[in-house]
């Protein structure tokens, strides 16, 4: 009989157990020390700054284009130098029945003749003698219309718009002038008879008409006076 011995561990099981916890610490060193040196560092994340931009102020409205204005007789009534003899008071025609209102004062030469005027008689004079007598018939009706009626302010005179002003021997007659007055043009009519050298206003004789639509304005060159 064979005596007895210890039982011993099968060498091929136990040398499998051995080698695969050698295996698995390996592996788990591996992981320690040689996957951080692969992996690549991510650079740090730079903060996002944020600008507020503040809009330019808007730039200025353009000024609305203003449409051309017909060349007006002026008033008048700004400044110049010496002043034009004032003639004697005209009588009140008598005359047709022709509607119109026949002046019995001249007042032409006293307006531009009135303390702050110098400038505008200086311009007067310089005038050619057209314009000259046309300027001073059309202050003259302004004149006669504002003492007339105190229903009318009037400003401003175009002696042309609907017919062109004739002359007829010393008359400058106009069946087509408009006057502005409260703003408005009112159509006007008038016959302005001037001395033999065309300097002073002799005889007025006047209509007020009717007002003008303001549709037919730009049909006719008229604008807003102010």
């Amino acid at each position: 009989m064979r005596p007895c011995e210890p039982n011993k561990p099968e060498s091929s099981g136990y040398g499998g157990v051995v080698a695969s916890t050698l295996l698995h610490g390996l592996f788990l060193y591996a992981l320690i020390t040689i996957a951080p040196k692969l992996l690549p560092s991510l650079p740090p994340e730079d903060p996002i700054s944020v600008e507020i931009i503040v809009p330019p102020p808007p730039p200025p409205p353009k000024p609305a284009a203003s449409p051309n204005t017909p060349a007006m007789a002026p008033t008048l009534s700004s400044p110049s130098e010496q002043a034009l003899p004032e003639p004697e008071a005209s009588p009140k025609q008598d005359g047709p029945d022709d509607g119109m209102i026949h002046s019995n004062q001249i007042y032409s030469g006293r307006v531009l003749a009135r303390v702050g005027n110098e400038e505008a008689l200086h311009d007067y004079r310089n005038l050619t003698g057209d314009e000259q007598r046309e300027q001073l018939c059309a202050l003259e009706v302004l004149e006669q219309i504002a003492a007339w009626s105190t229903a009318y302010k009037p400003e401003r005179m175009v002696t042309y718009t609907f017919q062109e002003v004739r002359y007829e021997g010393s008359h400058m007659i106009a069946d087509g002038a408009v006057f502005w007055s409260h703003d408005n043009w009112h159509r006007v009519k008038f016959d302005c008879e001037l001395s033999h050298d065309q300097s002073t206003v002799v005889n007025l004789a006047f209509a007020v008409g009717t007002i003008v639509p303001k549709s037919d304005w730009e049909d006719y060159y008229l604008t807003k006076y102010k």
